[in-house]
């Protein structure tokens, strides 16, 4: 049936507009699977953020937590890639979300028994990163296996436009489940949207990439992504630059809860409404995305996204009037549209077809090795100097660091007219 799909689409040529990719049953199936877990993640990212800080006082804890959630990504991120060149990609998530129905449900429960504490909120953060990590490689990778070529940026844009829509869903569930039914609602819902993923990829196709891999072990694969970043500048420059985000731009949403808490003196449910304006701009921002097919711009937008997120976020650190605060978070949102949608894009675009499910993990162990540091240096920041503060200092550092990677690779700022697969 895939197949089918893709001899159809070559005769439409361009006529296939992006929505038409949904007739195709493997990208629906997979988009499905990063709706619901995409949602539970947002979910649960403000929901501990706020359970957190309402029971320990300290930004610091609030920002281990994210911590936690990222970590996976240096630890498992290679080496969730090099298994794409030797395990089926349905057998991967399978098991991912397998694991993320057990942890939801037992920490439901834990919660409704009122057992739960702060150790058991933390390993079942960690574990849903490690979820997060398989989500990222291995379903990401999927969807630029399911279509073409020409219609990758398409393919990634809509899988962005849903995962935006899901942080202004996710943070204002959290604050209403929040509000009536405490952490137990929250865990339990992820439960539910864990299984409805598990039975999508009950009827995923067995997609795996052919044997022709770097090597004939997952060892050998890991090492010959070396010859595949050499001989491809434009991927180091995009991996380096992920690192850079990562260690100085992400770790500010960890703050927001804090911000809208401490700063702005917001209860829980319009602290998820504050959120869920990043995810507002990032919805508007994906859309704009997913009309574009230019491919041969797709370097720039990931640079302008880069600079445009980072120097929004100084102007949200010093806001003290909500409308102000909204509005910014608005437009960092579409800053987080673009350069995630680029980023993804770009790693299939540029690598080697054997390759993609590597680069992709080597991509997300940038972000698993930025992050953490970021999130302690925010985290620390923010109980000696203020939240604020932490945030804008943070940022202008980032500024100064993306600036000298354009510099060491300008090719980042280059066009390039991919070719379409035949």
């Amino acid at each position: 049936m895939l197949k089918l799909f893709h001899k159809k689409s070559k005769t439409s040529g361009s006529q296939t507009s992006a929505w038409a990719l949904f007739s195709n049953p493997e990208f629906s199936r997979l988009w499905c699977i990063g709706a619901l877990s995409n949602t539970t993640r947002w979910l649960e990212l403000l929901a501990i953020g706020v359970f957190v800080f309402d029971l320990t006082g300290s930004a610091f804890d609030v920002a281990m937590m994210t911590l936690l959630r990222i970590v996976p990504f240096a630890l498992f991120g290679l080496v969730t890639g090099a298994l794409t060149q030797h395990f089926p990609y349905r057998s991967i998530l399978r098991i991912g979300v397998s694991l993320m129905v057990s942890v939801t449900l037992i920490l439901g429960t834990l919660s409704m028994l009122g057992l739960i504490q702060l150790w058991h909120i933390a390993i079942g953060t960690f574990l849903s990163g490690t979820f997060w990590v398989v989500d990222f490689t291995v379903r990401r990778t999927s969807i630029g296996e399911s279509v073409q070529q020409r219609f990758v940026g398409q393919a990634m844009g809509l899988d962005a436009l849903t995962n935006n829509g899901t942080r202004i869903l996710g943070p204002a569930m959290a604050g209403l489940l929040l509000q009536w039914l405490g952490l137990t609602g929250v865990y339990l819902l992820s439960g539910v949207a864990y299984v409805g993923a598990l039975l999508f990829t009950a009827s995923l196709s067995s997609i795996k990439v052919k044997t022709v891999t770097i090597g004939m072990n997952i060892r050998a694969s890991i090492v010959g992504a070396r010859d595949v970043l050499t001989n491809h500048p434009p991927l180091t420059g995009l991996l380096i630059s992920t690192l850079v985000l990562n260690l100085w731009g992400l770790p500010f949403v960890s703050m927001i809860p804090v911000i809208g808490r401490d700063v702005l003196s917001l209860n829980p449910f319009y602290v998820g409404l504050l959120m869920s304006a990043e995810g507002c701009g990032a919805l508007i921002g994906a859309l704009l995305i997913t009309s574009i097919r230019q491919q041969k711009y797709y370097r720039r937008f990931f640079v302008i996204g880069i600079f445009l997120y980072l120097g929004i976020i100084v102007a949200f650190s010093q806001s003290r009037f909500l409308p102000y605060s909204v509005g910014c978070l608005f437009v960092v949102g579409i800053g987080v549209a673009i350069l995630a949608t680029m980023q993804s894009s770009l790693v299939i675009l540029i690598s080697p077809k054997h390759a993609r499910g590597l680069i992709m993990g080597i991509l997300s162990m940038c972000i698993g090795l930025g992050a953490p540091i970021g999130l302690i240096h925010i985290g620390l920041m923010a109980d000696w100097v203020g939240p604020p503060q932490a945030i804008a200092i943070l940022a202008c550092e980032g500024i100064l660091a993306f600036v000298l990677v354009i510099r060491r690779w300008p090719s980042l700022w280059h066009l390039q007219i991919f070719p379409t697969s035949k």
